[in-house]
């Protein structure tokens, strides 16, 4: 299972990479002039640091300038760019400055934005670093070469597929399944999913409220009558599926957690650990993130189906849509399954295996198996109204009260609508998402920390224009 990590607590491992630095300083200086002027200094100081690969300097610049003191995105593309040259001044006034940056290692430009937060100021307001798009071909080269650079530094081990109008425009797949054994890691190779899972779940629901047997708005404690804490047993399945319920998380899925891991083997041992408390906040107040809500969905799926909730996944979701490399094995029974290996997001100085950290089993938080080519399977079969009609589909990916939120799927708004599910937790990253506008999914399950959050955003943005 996953436990929700933001993007900023990712250490991203930075090499020492200075490809170009002195061409890229040079070229910059018919550009940043010695005049004192606040916007010249900080561009200049700015692409010294970030040409440098050095991540101390990089920290540091982004902190002095802008207040930010774990820059992910900027270290990362650093690393990806191998530095950048000053192409353009696109545009310039008194506290504004916007710069294409030619990138050294990469085709495309990146835009650079800088804002003063007042005039003559050595702050920054704004300070904008971001890709601009490319024809899509270009799009998908870049992505899979930032994924060969990073599994030629033991970054990225996984699958990686982006398929348009049923045409496969690239798969890859790189690593090892286990760093002990030679067997490579396959677009079949079940890897786990982490929270990408709870579209599982979501699914599961809206099947049974499809059959009639569980109203969106019913509360939980209708389908689990004996529900020890009587305010969560109030909240309504919809509340669950947008993270409205303030059910809160599991208990087992932090390093530290192990004592707790000892003692859970299944959904109802999830429930006697966590099922006394109350909810965090009023339920349908806010959103907040909840692996436990999602617990409590399949404990629902269980007693009104009558089937195990793994049994239950298996017939109706997986059989359906012929995922052949999904499931939910126990630790006892991986063999096949994608060796996971983490620092911790950064605690340990090289990677090591999760296995200490994985709960017994995955359930309907996350934490189930499946290939890429499931997951593709898995999205076909959604849109070709194998497992849900046509109505409950754009329900369950349309964004409600919870903005970036359907019914157990994330919805993106903006140039590039999608929907689908991300994943992480220790030596797993997951990116599954579909794009509407353009018929494209996108699959990335990786057995490293983050970075398929760094690869579907490598892509994203090199093919949908900014928003400003």
């Amino acid at each position: 299972m996953a436990k929700w990590f933001v993007a900023g607590l990712l250490a991203t491992a930075l090499a020492s990479i200075a490809c170009h630095a002195g061409e890229a300083q040079n070229s910059s200086r018919h550009v940043v002039a010695a005049n004192g002027d606040p916007l010249d200094a900080i561009l200049s100081d700015w692409l010294n640091a970030f040409n440098s690969g050095d991540r101390a300097r990089i920290k540091d610049v982004y902190a002095r300038y802008a207040d930010d003191p774990e820059p992910v995105f900027g270290l990362e593309q650093a690393v990806d760019t191998c530095g950048v040259t000053v192409a353009k001044v696109a545009a310039r006034s008194a506290t504004a400055m916007t710069v294409l940056l030619r990138q050294h290692c990469l085709p495309g430009l990146q835009r650079l934005k800088l804002e003063l937060a007042e005039p003559g100021s050595l702050k920054l307001k704004t300070l904008d670093l971001r890709p601009l798009p490319v024809a899509g071909n270009v799009a998908r080269s870049v992505t899979a070469r930032i994924a060969a650079r990073l599994a030629a530094r033991d970054e990225f081990a996984g699958t990686l597929i982006i398929q348009q109008k049923g045409r496969r425009l690239l798969a890859r797949n790189r690593g090892l399944v286990d760093k002990s054994h030679s067997a490579a890691i396959t677009l079949d190779t079940p890897m786990f999913l982490a929270s990408a899972g709870k579209m599982f779940t979501a699914v599961s629901i809206l099947q049974l409220v499809q059959a009639g047997q569980i109203e969106l708005d019913a509360p939980l404690g209708r389908y689990l009558a004996d529900y020890p804490n009587a305010d969560i047993a109030k909240v309504t399945i919809r509340q669950l599926l947008t993270h409205r319920g303030g059910t809160g998380d599991i208990g087992i899925l932090a390093r530290e957690d192990g004592e707790n891991r000892k003692h859970v083997r299944s959904i109802a041992d999830m429930i006697r650990l966590n099922g006394s408390r109350g909810p965090e906040f009023p339920p349908g107040t806010k959103a907040e993130y909840s692996n436990y809500g999602f617990i409590l969905l399949g404990a629902i799926i269980e007693r009104v189906s009558g089937q195990s909730y793994s049994d239950y996944v298996r017939e109706h979701v997986f059989q359906p849509a012929a995922m052949t490399a999904s499931g939910f094995p126990d630790v006892e029974h991986l063999a096949g399954v994608a060796v996971g290996y983490t620092t911790y997001y950064g605690a340990e100085p090289a990677v090591i295996s999760n296995s200490p950290t994985l709960p017994w089993q995955g359930a309907s938080a996350g934490g189930g198996v499946a290939s890429a080519n499931d997951m593709l399977r898995f999205f076909d079969a959604l849109r070709a109204g194998r497992l849900l009609s046509p109505e409950m589909l754009k329900l369950a990916t349309t964004a409600g009260t919870t903005p970036w939120y359907g019914l157990g799927f994330v919805v993106n708004s903006g140039a590039g609508p999608s929907w689908g599910h991300g994943g992480n937790s220790y030596g797993m990253d997951v990116a599954t998402h579909y794009y509407p506008s353009i018929d494209t999914s996108f699959i990335c399950l990786a057995t490293r920390d983050m970075v398929c959050n760094r690869l579907i955003f490598a892509w994203y943005l090199r093919t949908f224009p900014p928003s400003d």
